[in-house]
């Protein structure tokens, strides 16, 4: 008895047979015939001229590549400016699969692979961790944590059309012909992509924006004056002042003879290392987080606080020197300095994060271990320090005196009655350090400001 195909795979009989996709006559212009050479990948090409801002680009790449509905891998913003007469611009742009890419010297489990024959930054969903550390790193904001698959993923291009001659389905669904893949040079240097965006030595992105005539030197992104309030990270900021705090002890320890203090570092860092954990979407491949260690601050400062954490240990039960751990704590906070610089976040320039990192150290260090007066001076240096920033016009002073407002005046009323009640009631002072610092170190996420492409 002849059974009839059912329609998929009627379809699916007919596609085969076909020498290539059959809607290739519409986009058989707007990918490459060949396959890059040497020194080459493939680029998106975006023709500004040809974009409307229509966003079929966004809805195709979310629809054909099934993502989750709060999810998307390619964004639509705007560029403003006045030349002759108000001008506007709108902005379509994805993954850049960058020559050197940020987001894979950054990230501690080596999740990022930059395919050597096409160029293509592809994102390892099986191997991440949850970190967001990639998020931090890239300057044109592209990878996107999933908190429901508790990993970050990103634009690859749909490498998996590209491999059979098919085009991506950014480029498959523009109606005017705007975005194309090309193959073009990785030594070719761009300068600055568009108006506002980071220089492009930072990452050497190759996507190409094209314009039929010169775009004005005025033009801005449409939310350049947006003040945005980012993520807390508070499993970090607890990591980064419980590790401050014990690297601190260990210094105090030299100096007095406590047979407390090892033992309270010791707890101390152990707790800060647990409470990182929190951050990460999948905490039980942390393990794993020392492989990027050739290129990742992050895997170095992992590597760096576990060391730090054995170290106390044996210090505390006598097999090791006191001077070994706090060495080692130093190193550590230097680390974690580092993992922040290395963002290129001008509020986490190395100068203020390590005055922010060293000065939680020092302070809470000296408070905790009975050294009262340096305490004291080092939190009187530390809170005008932070005053005399919001003096400044920057984007994150005007958030922490708007809308971190309520966050900054509790951070200074907590340092200021913490310095002041040090010398009268030494727990109650420390109590309020602590309480401080962690409010000082969650506007230290909360107040910078992201680099990102045009948004609307």
């Amino acid at each position: 008895m002849h059974v009839s195909a059912t329609a998929v795979e009627e379809f699916a009989t007919w596609h085969d047979a076909l020498a290539e996709p059959s809607q290739s006559r519409y986009y058989k212009q707007l990918i490459p015939i060949s396959k890059p050479g040497k020194g080459e990948q493939y680029a998106f090409e975006v023709n500004l001229g040809q974009c409307t801002g229509c966003k079929a680009c966004v809805v195709a790449c979310h629809s054909l590549n099934g993502l989750d509905e709060d999810e998307s891998w390619r964004d639509v913003g705007m560029l403003l400016g006045q030349h002759d007469e108000p001008y506007m611009q709108t902005i379509t742009s994805a993954c850049h699969h960058c020559a050197d890419p940020a987001c894979a010297n950054g990230c501690p489990v080596l999740a990022y692979d930059k395919d050597s024959a096409t160029g293509i930054v592809r994102h390892l969903d099986d191997q991440c961790i949850g970190c967001s550390y990639c998020i931090l790193k890239c300057p044109y904001d592209v990878p996107k944590f999933n908190r429901k698959r508790g990993i970050v993923r990103k634009c690859d291009m749909c490498q998996g059309r590209l491999a059979v001659g098919e085009a991506p389905a950014c480029v498959q669904a523009c109606p005017t012909g705007a975005i194309a893949i090309r193959v073009v040079k990785t030594t070719d240097r761009l300068g600055v992509m568009l108006p506002g965006l980071v220089d492009s030595s930072y990452t050497l992105p190759q996507t190409r924006y094209l314009s039929p005539k010169p775009l004005p030197d005025s033009l801005v992104a449409a939310d350049a004056s947006a003040l945005k309030v980012e993520e807390a990270h508070t499993p970090l900021a607890v990591m980064l002042v419980l590790t401050q705090l014990a690297a601190g002890i260990w210094f105090a320890a030299l100096a007095n003879p406590s047979r407390f203090l090892p033992w309270l570092g010791l707890l101390t860092s152990v707790a800060g290392i647990a409470a990182s954990t929190l951050h990460l979407g999948q905490p039980l491949k942390a393990w794993r987080a020392f492989l990027g260690w050739r290129k990742s601050w992050l895997s170095r400062e992992i590597l760096a606080f576990g060391a730090f954490a054995s170290a106390g240990f044996a210090s505390s039960l006598g097999f090791v020197p006191s001077w070994i751990p706090a060495v080692i704590g130093l190193v550590s906070v230097v680390c974690s300095i580092m993992v922040y610089v290395d963002t290129r976040r001008k509020f986490w320039c190395f100068f203020a994060t390590a005055g922010k990192f060293l000065g939680t150290m020092l302070l809470l260090g000296c408070a905790v271990g009975g050294f009262v007066w340096p305490a004291v001076a080092v939190g009187i240096v530390k809170l005008s320090t932070e005053a005399l920033f919001l003096r400044s016009t920057s984007k994150s002073s005007q958030l922490l005196k708007g809308l971190l407002y309520d966050w900054s005046r509790a951070r200074f009323a907590c340092g200021l009655l913490g310095v002041a009640l040090l010398p009268f009631h030494l727990p109650l002072g420390i109590l309020l350090l602590c309480a401080g610092e962690f409010l000082e170190r969650s506007t230290f996420f909360k107040a910078v400001v992201a680099y990102k492409m045009p948004g609307p």
